[in-house]
């Protein structure tokens, strides 16, 4: 009696699991990504151009890319350009580093302690849902119109995703590690150090880079409507002067730091990982 190798059946409307092809994501290396991102970028920059060479952009209604570089040289001679980057530079900087250094420890606080979360959390709900951009007339009522009004209003912009990111990071770890580590003898100031901070890294970086954004849009308004300096005034006295090509280029500064903002903030938190192990 001979023995016959029989192949597997075919099951009906799939292969057979040694003959089943297994679907696989493409992976990118950081060098295409980077030069799928540029080349994307120059057709983009490449087709607007040509729109606005051959008639199809109104030039007093957009600029295009050689437009916004004459901007940027016509700025730069004119001692119009550094000027304005400063001012929104340091209000920036002042106004989110006050939101995060108040955010963090109080979303900390918040998380860890569940009597003080379950108090603040209807205030905390409502203040994040309202449009900060109405407590404007309240702010300059407090703080007049200057470089104060200007923080408190970016700070009551930036605060709230940086606090709440922060408190639902703390309080959403796994019940399951602190068990663990209590049966190691851990204290509560051990289990906050070792377990609560490092699993709560990923959201409360995630919380900062909405604060950025959000304080970089909270720049734009302040110093739209409270004073007209800035890049944000740069950006509205342009459009009155119908120059939008230097209004463009205040909005291509502020995209710039938002790249660099978050990516920096991206490689932060790799670092940050390390003390999650």
């Amino acid at each position: 009696m001979t023995s016959r190798a029989t192949a597997s059946p075919r099951v009906r409307g799939r292969w057979p699991l040694g003959r089943r092809r297994i679907a696989r994501r493409a992976q990118l290396s950081r060098f295409e990504r980077e030069a799928l991102g540029i080349i994307g970028l120059g057709l983009l920059l490449g087709l607007w151009q040509i729109l606005a060479s051959t008639g199809h952009i109104n030039p007093l209604i957009f600029s295009s890319p050689r437009g916004i570089v004459q901007s940027i040289q016509y700025l730069y001679d004119n001692h119009k350009l550094f000027g304005p980057v400063w001012s929104t530079t340091k209000l920036f900087a002042v106004s989110v580093g006050i939101a995060i250094v108040i955010g963090i420890p109080v979303g900390i606080a918040l998380g860890w302690y569940k009597r003080l979360n379950a108090f603040f959390d209807p205030w905390l709900s409502m203040f994040y849902a309202m449009p900060r951009f109405a407590l404007l007339p309240l702010v300059i009522a407090i703080a007049g119109i200057g470089f104060t009004s200007r923080v408190l209003l970016v700070c009551t912009i930036a605060l709230p995703p940086i606090l709440i990111n922060t408190a639902t990071g703390v309080s959403t770890i796994d019940r399951d590690h602190f068990r663990l580590a209590r049966s190691c003898l851990a204290t509560n100031v051990d289990l906050l150090r070792t377990v609560a901070l490092p699993g709560a890294i990923p959201t409360i970086v995630a919380g900062v880079r909405q604060g950025i954004l959000y304080g970089l849009l909270g720049v734009v308004v302040a110093e739209y409507f409270v004073g007209t300096t800035g890049i944000g005034g740069m950006i509205f006295t342009s459009g009155i002067t119908l120059r939008n090509g230097d209004a463009l280029v205040g909005a291509l500064i502020l995209g710039l730091a938002a790249i660099v903002l978050t990516g920096g903030l991206r490689k932060l938190e790799k670092r940050l990982d390390r003390w999650r192990v």
